[in-house]
């Protein structure tokens, strides 16, 4: 029944090796409130992008619902605690209430606390996770990913130039397109084959994405289609489940996508782990009929660089195929400051045409440089 208050670093919350010690307080203990810091404003002596929490617990009993308030920077926040017990104005200071059922629906046993900062986002982390099978489920695209070669281990069976097979690293990677043209490092053929014994994935057409990333970061998901016959390293994720090329031209535009970035940012710290990526919730659909089909197409010019509009109407389509309000789908895209205003009001102004035909009671785009 001891209560216990601590501050901790982010990565208990969020981190996959620490899902034990995240089991034992909310398992065997009533973790009742959880404050997020960034420490932008230095309030530790640490690096500026390194974050972290305040925990209060009670031991001896399972958590029934968490409390929490993410994204304070100034301790001065803390003032506004409210000191009595009434229910009301403690949940008016923590805006974001939590559920085991939730974590569990998110990432399992691992029970992962995604970065939720507003009770919007919440609703949309509630209904994706609620409706749609994770990427890797069998009711779903049962979808496998893993390394390949790693670039410390084997490297010495790296050459440069010459002939043997491209090695593929995360920084050849970006969005729908692997720059195999700028490869430094070939492996011969025969001893690609003999490290990747039992697996000749990479002998095919395969989505891969890059494994080194930060939410802070201008997109945080990003993958791509390697060709046959090149290796990649340990910085990059390959598909291990054979798909046919427009399932993967799918998954791929749904990657790439402001909706599965938004997501994946919601977990992840410095690494796109293959747990985050196979927990994505991915609606499945037909991809020879209806938005699955547009959307292969919308990846397949993208990647070919016939982009016009393709980009623009390939995020719209992916919202729509999440089922996202207007409302929605804006508080998704202002959660990319970095990414040019301009595209994103295009991308919300296509999936408005695409809602239009619908529903007649979209609201208008907000004004620029609005918050929506």
């Amino acid at each position: 029944g001891g209560r216990i208050g601590m501050v901790v670093p982010w990565g208990l919350f969020a981190d996959r090796g620490c899902g034990r010690l995240r089991r034992l307080l909310f398992h065997r203990a009533d973790t009742d409130s959880v404050i997020g810091f960034d420490n932008t404003k230095a309030v530790f002596p640490i690096h500026r992008s390194v974050r972290f929490a305040l925990v209060t617990t009670t031991t001896g009993r399972p958590t029934g619902r968490t409390l929490c308030r993410f994204g304070e920077t100034d301790v001065a926040s803390l003032d506004g605690l409210p000191d009595s017990v009434d229910e009301r104005s403690r949940e008016t200071f923590y805006p974001i209430l939590l559920s085991p059922a939730l974590l569990i629906r998110l990432s399992g046993d691992d029970l992962a606390v995604p970065d939720v900062r507003s009770p919007i986002d919440l609703e949309i982390l509630e209904r994706t996770t609620s409706v749609f099978p994770w990427l890797s489920a069998p009711d779903g695209w049962s979808a496998h990913f893993g390394r390949e070669l790693n670039a410390s281990e084997d490297r010495h069976h790296f050459v440069e130039g010459g002939t043997g097979l491209p090695v593929v690293e995360g920084k050849h990677l970006e969005p729908f397109v692997a720059h195999l043209a700028s490869v430094r490092f070939r492996i011969p053929v025969a001893v690609a084959s003999r490290l990747l014994a039992g697996s000749r994935s990479f002998r095919r057409w395969r989505l891969a994405y890059r494994d080194v990333a930060s939410a802070t970061n201008r997109v945080t998901l990003i993958a791509a289609i390697l060709p046959p016959d090149c290796v990649t390293t340990h910085t990059v994720f390959c598909l291990k489940t054979a798909l046919d090329a427009d399932a993967q031209w799918f998954l791929c535009g749904v990657m790439n996508s402001y909706v599965a970035n938004y997501l994946v940012r919601l977990r992840v710290t410095t690494h796109v782990s293959a747990g985050i990526v196979e927990r994505l919730p991915v609606p499945l659909v037909p991809t020879d009929a209806g938005v699955g089909a547009a959307i292969v197409s919308a990846s397949r010019q993208v990647a070919a660089r016939m982009l016009a509009t393709g980009d623009d109407r390939l995020q719209a389509l992916v919202a729509r195929l999440y089922d996202l309000t207007a409302e929605q789908f804006w508080r998704v895209l202002e959660t990319f400051p970095l990414v040019e205003e301009e595209r994103r009001r295009a991308a919300f102004e296509e999936f408005l045409k695409l809602k239009r035909s619908q529903d007649s009671g979209i609201r208008q785009l907000p004004p620029a440089g609005s918050r929506g």
